[in-house]
């Protein structure tokens, strides 16, 4: 499953689906579960790449890493020939905001735990590995960490820039530039995990393009560029500091049939966003250690650090202002184990979920809970 920061619904194939697509994937069977009841809402939800799944609701335990979150709404859904269905995606864990929710009245998974005191702290975290041109890869794919950190993976303080929409997880930035030099641009960026490449708007795109040295706009594909491109960094400027994209990072390894030697651009362009709103996916977010904060509708991002094993020290986040009311602030260990492993009890415990493949990377996401729970 897909746990994205740019949407709010979570929806599974329903077993009631029964097109070659669906037959695919792990299906959800209601009349299996004891614990479900009807909720009966229609859903139509459209993605940004086409993509398109639609259904009703119904409510159920949802068990994330070992934990059980009870009386959640979950989308049982049909899903069309497309995009997020031909990547294997068994579902989606929208961690947006409930309001901009398809379905109306929808409480998210995070907004149901958050309404139940079950988080250390009102934040979720995400950490992506890479891989590397040739195949190599940095770390086990990737992390997200609710109610706390891996104080390994990220070095220095973090910066915190409040969204610029209540309904999104999205922040101003001021500036791009490209080798050291601005491009000009500026605008606010929604920080999408469900998103593998930076989506721009046509006229940015082109400006980008512009200084590299062989990029084509290639109609129904997009920009493409040289495999062995070769330019400076990408560095978006965002409350005073700059946050690298590697040079190498821009280009998607895969060929682009009828043109020998090129491969496809990691900046794509989109219709849907207005000429000030970016997208920015994993390209960007496997460069940053991000923290989105619920409570102050903020997000902090910080440095990686170049610590690539699997999950190292999951704590509370440390001087986090206005942790929630009776639970703990004080960077002492909510969890701590070793990938592959499972804990559980008073303090939370770990699983590894099904990895989502991608043109980009392999994510193998690492759901964890720093939690302390109540009786």
């Amino acid at each position: 499953m897909v746990f994205d920061t740019g949407s709010s619904d979570l929806w599974v194939p329903t077993y009631d689906c029964t097109s070659p697509t669906c037959m695919t994937l792990a299906r959800y069977n209601s009349s299996a579960s004891s614990s479900y009841r009807t909720e009966g809402k229609a859903f139509d939800i459209r993605y940004g790449d086409g993509s398109q799944v639609s259904g009703t609701s119904g409510i159920d335990r949802v068990l994330i890493a070992g934990h059980v979150i009870a009386n959640q709404s979950i989308g049982m859904a049909s899903v069309d020939d497309s995009t997020i269905a031909k990547k294997g995606v068994d579902g989606v864990v929208g961690i947006g905001f409930g309001r901009a929710a398809v379905v109306k009245g929808y409480s998210t998974v995070v907004e149901t735990m958050l309404s139940k005191k079950v988080l250390a702290q009102p934040i979720v975290s995400i950490w992506l590995g890479r891989q590397r041109v040739g195949g190599s890869s940095e770390g086990s794919g990737g992390a997200v960490i609710f109610g706390g950190v891996d104080t390994t993976k990220y070095v220095g303080n973090f910066t915190w820039v409040p969204v610029s929409d209540r309904n999104a997880w999205k922040i101003p930035f001021q500036e791009v530039s490209i080798a050291g030099k601005s491009l000009g641009l500026s605008g606010n960026a929604l920080i999408d995990s469900g998103t593998s490449l930076i989506v721009i708007p046509a006229k940015a795109a082109s400006t980008f393009h512009d200084h590299i040295p062989g990029a084509i706009d290639v109609p129904q594909i997009g920009w493409i560029l040289p495999c062995n491109t070769s330019v400076g960094d990408l560095n978006f400027t965002i409350s005073g500091n700059q946050y690298r994209v590697p040079a190498e990072e821009l280009v998607v390894l895969f060929r682009i049939p009828g043109y020998a030697e090129y491969c496809k651009s990691a900046i794509d362009v989109s219709k849907s966003v207005t000429d000030t709103d970016w997208i920015l996916g994993a390209s960007f977010m496997k460069n940053v250690y991000s923290v989105f904060d619920y409570r102050s509708l903020s997000i902090g991002l910080a440095q990686p650090s170049n610590v690539y094993n699997t999950l190292a020290n999951i704590t509370v986040l440390p001087n986090l202002s206005n942790p929630p009311p009776g639970e703990r602030g004080d960077g002492t260990n909510g969890t701590h184990g070793d990938a592959g492993n499972s804990t559980s009890g008073a303090n939370g415990g770990y699983a590894l979920f099904t990895p989502e493949i991608n043109a980009l990377f392999s994510l193998s996401l690492v759901a964890t809970f720093c939690a302390y729970w109540t009786s």
